[in-house]
């Protein structure tokens, strides 16, 4: 392989393109004749095991075209090879399951049995199924017990500011549910009195906006003399227009008390979800614990009419009109497997050997995926072979006793580097590559919490150590929000650039089409001569289809107009063009 030379790239995520289209192996050759024509000459494919295409394949497309293609990942390396192209397929270690919990009489868990949780039930693949207690432990000291039996004394509602506050005590409403489906309004009394607080702590939404500073003075609203049991309470209230103030990020917004006003843990719920967004408390159910808490929640709006949130910023219009909260926390988190376990190392090496049989020409890997969001990632990562190791080592237990952080997250990377040593081993024995992420907007302290959410919490990915040591023969760096003025400007981006100069790693920035303010042709362009990068690529292909049709009267793929051509035009001024 030419280290020398700019590689252009497009990335592909499978379900994301057969979700709308039924893909026979004629069709793959044709997405993949559409990239080379493009400018392409590799192919990154996501590789997905066979426990998660299980839960793929309740999409009727899905179906039809895992049942005529089998395994993608050897379809599109055939298809590459065939046009001598190069082909990596990326894979995602801790993405073994949903993060988000689905009601347990649904038809999707109907058809595909999962693993209860706080809010529902978690799809996940069958592997973990078979050995639940695998996932992402929380820490014990985190995880009080009993909680079902403490009734609910006082409900405390804070706002973000000292904006005055509307409501008035007979427009507050509390409903319940037993399940987290359908909730029913409790004719309940209680008391209303509203104060002036304290903010403990920095509070800022998912994408890292400001909302509250530490010492700012709130105001906040206290319903007293409750005695609730119920396993769902939500807080709304009467309104029906979309004019409220009261705002908080979920989180931050809402406190329970029990007995003698001592703290209950809670996870929280609104109308905001990342999957299934268009929800109604009254007739359907809430996501607990999903990652969402930080999103901004307006409580004195309708909530007859919630409007599906695309993650929007702290200040944007996105009516709620509800607050919920359910005790305790989550054991074990969703969809995601501890690292510190060998046979989770070796069920992540046998993904690498499925890799290596389809015929691919590396393997990549992926840390942030869909499978570790929560809204408590610090609480995560204590499971019994990372205890045993740090109290060998440092003389205490982190699951029930005082712990460094930062101690704790570099010796559960020591364990994630185990699998990352033996996957090298298998593929520079089949003459295979291997690339890894680094991922540049998670892999920060600053980062913001949508990004902190895609990976799991309490872990040092040591991505200097794979670019110093020689484990890394490439490296994928990895932004999703940023464009490449922005990411290439970025300082932790610049040191990442020179570790692996330094190193002789080859970097291949990756990028969504459609995304930020440049087009997909300067991206390029901008990435290509800034230098010290190998290769661009385009994320992904699914972005790349017309959204009027994927498919023409021909039954062939269909393209955004004018973007396969803007890019090639590109690709040739650039003199990148192979063929």
């Amino acid at each position: 392989m030419n280290k020398d030379r700019f590689v252009v790239s497009a990335l592909v995520d499978f379900p994301d393109d057969y979700r709308e289209i039924v893909f026979t192996a004629e069709l793959v050759d044709h997405l993949i004749d559409r990239l080379q024509w493009m400018g392409a000459t590799r192919v990154y494919w996501n590789f997905y095991q066979d426990g998660v295409s299980e839960y793929f394949s309740l999409n009727t497309m899905a179906r039809e075209t895992l049942a005529d293609l089998g395994q993608p990942v050897a379809v599109g390396a055939r298809a590459a090879h065939e046009r001598d192209m190069e082909f990596f397929a990326t894979i995602k270690p801790y993405e073994t399951g949903a993060s988000h919990s689905t009601p347990k009489n649904s038809p999707t868990i109907l058809a595909t049995p999962g693993l209860p949780g706080i809010g529902g039930v978690y799809v996940v693949d069958e592997w973990v199924r078979a050995r639940p207690e695998l996932r992402l432990k929380a820490r014990a000291a985190d995880l009080p017990l009993g909680l079902e039996s403490v009734p609910v004394r006082r409900i405390q509602l804070r706002q973000k500011d000292m904006t005055p506050i509307r409501i008035r005590p007979a427009q507050l409403e509390i409903w319940t549910s037993e399940d987290n489906v359908g909730y029913k309004k409790k004719a309940v009394p209680f008391s209303v009195s509203e104060s002036v607080d304290t903010c403990p702590r920095d509070v800022v939404q998912m994408h890292g906006d400001p909302v509250t500073s530490k010492g700012d003075s709130v105001r906040v609203l206290d319903l007293t003399g409750l005695d609730l049991l119920d396993p769902f309470v939500a807080v709304t209230t009467s309104f029906e227009d979309d004019k409220g103030t009261f705002a908080n990020t979920a989180f931050e917004m809402v406190r329970v008390f029990g007995p003698d006003d001592r703290p209950i843990p809670i996870v929280v719920a609104s109308h905001k979800a990342a999957w299934r967004p268009d929800r109604d408390f009254r007739t359907g159910d809430l996501e607990y614990d999903a990652g969402a808490g930080d999103e901004v929640v307006r409580l004195d709006v309708t909530n007859s009419r919630p409007i599906p949130s695309e993650w929007t910023g702290s200040e944007a219009p996105s009516p709620d009109g509800v607050v919920a909260f359910a005790r305790g926390r989550n054991e074990l988190l969703s969809g995601s497997v501890c690292e510190a376990y060998p046979e989770v190392r070796e069920y992540w090496l046998d993904w690498v050997g499925q890799c290596i049989a389809a015929g691919v020409d590396g393997v990549d890997v992926r840390i942030s995926c869909h499978s570790s969001w929560t809204n408590t990632p610090e609480i995560y990562g204590f499971n019994a072979p990372v205890a045993r190791e740090y109290e060998r080592r440092y003389g205490s237990n982190p699951d029930r006793e005082p712990y460094d952080p930062k101690l704790l997250g570099a010796l559960r990377g020591e364990f994630f580097d185990m699998f990352l040593r033996s996957a090298k081993t298998r593929l520079s024995a089949a003459g295979r590559l291997l690339s890894v992420h680094t991922e540049m907007e998670s892999f920060r302290p600053d980062a913001s919490q949508r990004r902190r959410r895609t990976r799991p919490g309490n872990i040092e990915f040591d991505w200097r150590g794979w670019l110093r040591s020689g484990l890394a023969d490439e490296t994928t760096l990895f932004a999703r929000g940023w464009d490449p003025d922005v990411i290439l400007a970025d300082h932790l981006v610049r040191e990442m650039l020179w570790e692996a100069d330094a190193a002789g790693v080859p970097v291949h920035l990756s990028r969504q089409v459609g995304h930020g303010d440049m087009s997909n042709g300067d991206k390029l362009e901008y990435a290509y001569r800034h230098g010290g990068l190998a290769g661009y690529c385009f994320y992904e292909t699914a972005a790349m289809y017309d959204p009027d049709g994927p498919l023409d009267d021909q039954g062939q793929l269909r393209f955004k107009p004018g973007l396969l051509e803007e890019i090639r035009e590109r690709v040739e001024s650039l003199g990148l063009m192979t063929r």
